[in-house]
């Protein structure tokens, strides 16, 4: 039997289906997006972090890219830097995708995101020293970060996405109902 999903379960299950079928004919590299979805209550969009993963092609482990939170109307994306190394440290080889098509990946997600109302931010990489810089405790501090980089949403298209996806929805629970179990 199907388990009854609360509000905010729903709408992350709403999110996730939009964002699979956002990136169902694109990857990144050979990686398929996905975002996880809960497995029950949110206690009222209290435990509502979902995460937003990059899944090889290969079936090997899924690397964690961002988190978002519907209930707080914000995502956080990882910078391309982090993400490919920690790609080749757990992959045991270079990431599939340059920083390019990862850039291309979060604009995209952050349109479809951004038909949620929820705003997304890729973190800055950090500031690299030159080589030959010296690091000991006399160097000078390193630059602060600055703020993390918003992605400008298009909600109109982005609206499109989610009536499309819950046309789509409504018909295959119509013709399911039609043609029986």
């Amino acid at each position: 039997m199907a388990q009854l999903l609360t509000q905010y379960s729903s709408h992350a299950n709403m999110i996730a289906d939009t964002v699979r079928a956002a990136f169902v004919t694109s990857k990144v590299g050979d990686c398929v997006v996905e975002v996880t979805v809960p497995e029950g209550s949110t206690l009222g969009g209290k435990l509502a972090l979902q995460h937003v993963t990059l899944r090889p092609s290969d079936g090997s482990t899924a690397l964690v890219v961002g988190s978002l939170n519907a209930g707080a109307k914000h995502a956080e994306i990882r910078s391309f830097t982090e993400v490919a190394q920690v790609h080749e440290t757990r992959l045991k080889r270079p990431a599939t995708f340059d920083a390019d098509m990862y850039r291309a990946f979060t604009r995209d997600l952050g349109d479809v995101l951004g038909a949620f109302g929820i705003v997304a931010t890729v973190a800055e990489d950090a500031p690299r020293s030159a080589p030959g810089t010296p690091t000991h405790l006399g160097a000078a501090p390193a630059p602060p970060l600055e703020e993390p980089i918003e992605i400008p949403t298009y909600p109109a298209y982005g609206k499109i996405a989610v009536v499309i996806v819950a046309a789509m929805s409504l018909f295959a629970g119509v013709t399911w109902l039609w043609l029986g179990e």
